[in-house]
């Protein structure tokens, strides 16, 4: 939002993808049980794992990134 600079076409994007992400989440979260059955045991611990992965790589880069804002990394 910050910048969007409040121009209409910019702020219109931004809510749509929201909008559009809030309705994923949502279809995801609503198929979970019929999702799981598909995947099986296996296939949902896999999904875990690398959504883990993807987490950690995630933290990491917040790290990295407050340090570079802070100047004690460049």
């Amino acid at each position: 939002m910050g910048q969007a600079d409040a121009d209409p076409a910019r702020v219109a994007v931004l809510f749509l993808s929201l909008l559009l992400a809030l309705a994923l989440t949502y279809a995801v979260l609503i198929l979970v049980e019929p999702l799981g059955r598909v995947l099986g045991v296996t296939g949902t611990n896999v999904i875990a794992r690398i959504s883990g992965i993807l987490l950690a790589a995630l933290a990491v880069q917040f790290i990295f990134d407050g340090l570079r804002e802070s100047h004690l990394l460049r």
